[in-house]
């Protein structure tokens, strides 16, 4: 994709901020109980490989990092070089909207976790993001699971569009511009500011419902569970470098969610 071309190994200055720090947290949570020690985890949309690393530390046995920026790749080979030599990490350019296997092998159902922070955001219809499950669905083994991270879970993204014009919302970063409703009216086109230096990204959010539908045409059939961003206790406020306000804000309006769907 051009637009993460450009933008290479600067990616990496998010992992400091505030809002990655939440992020992060949140994976941990959903992930922690279904990342099986010594599992085969396929990442697609790995960028520079933050959560490679992590998941690597979090007991995935291997991880399978794809990109289909050839850039963003190139700071995550760097990033788990040892990781790479001992056997524990590969990565492979691809895109993840073209049905293929991932597997060292070439096999069919060779992971038990595909994980995706910020994947399925890129389909810009219900089409797209049917292609992306049927690619997940395929890399994963009877009883796999999928986690994806995503823009928050609603069906009533005219609200969301309306909310992120306004305060306290436009104060923040990630900043979140809605910029059209699709003809579709399964989502909208959405530019998301991530910090004050212009880094800029454009994306889709798609109604919570065309998840789902989308998850299940592309064949995962299994138990479909939403969790929602949370930021537990206000005395961790610190701990993810939040104002108040900013903690207040983002309780009142959370930033993503969490998809976790199993293949059967």
């Amino acid at each position: 994709m051009p637009q993460y071309d450009s933008i290479g190994a600067s990616y990496n200055v998010l992992e400091e901020l505030p809002y990655r720090a939440v992020e992060k947290h949140n994976v941990y949570t959903a992930i922690n109980p279904l990342l099986k020690p010594g599992a085969r985890v396929l990442e697609v949309a790995c960028g520079t490989g933050f959560y490679s690393s992590h998941l690597l530390t979090w007991g995935a046995g291997y991880v399978m990092g794809m990109d289909i920026s050839s850039t963003m790749l190139e700071s995550a080979v760097t990033r788990l070089s040892s990781e790479i030599a001992s056997g524990k990490a590969q990565f492979m350019l691809g895109d993840g909207a073209i049905p293929q296997s991932f597997a060292p092998d070439n096999s069919s159902g060779f992971f038990s976790m595909v994980f995706g922070a910020w994947f399925l955001n890129y389909a810009s219809s219900k089409e797209d993001l049917v292609a992306m499950f049927t690619n997940i669905s395929l890399n994963l083994e009877p009883g796999g699971v999928f986690v994806g991270v995503v823009p928050h879970p609603t069906d009533d993204i005219q609200k969301r569009a309306e909310d992120c014009k306004q305060d306290p919302l436009r104060q923040y970063y990630p900043r979140n511009e809605y910029v059209e409703e699709l003809a579709s009216g399964d989502g909208w086109s959405l530019r998301v500011s991530l910090n004050e230096g212009g880094l800029d990204i454009m994306t889709w959010h798609m109604r919570k419902s065309v998840y789902e539908e989308a998850a299940r045409m592309g064949g995962l059939r299994g138990k479909l569970e939403w969790r929602y961003e949370t930021l537990g206790e206000e005395s961790a406020r610190e701990q993810f470098g939040l104002t108040a306000d900013e903690w207040s804000a983002r309780v009142t309006n959370p930033h993503l969610g969490i998809l976790i769907a199993w293949k059967d």
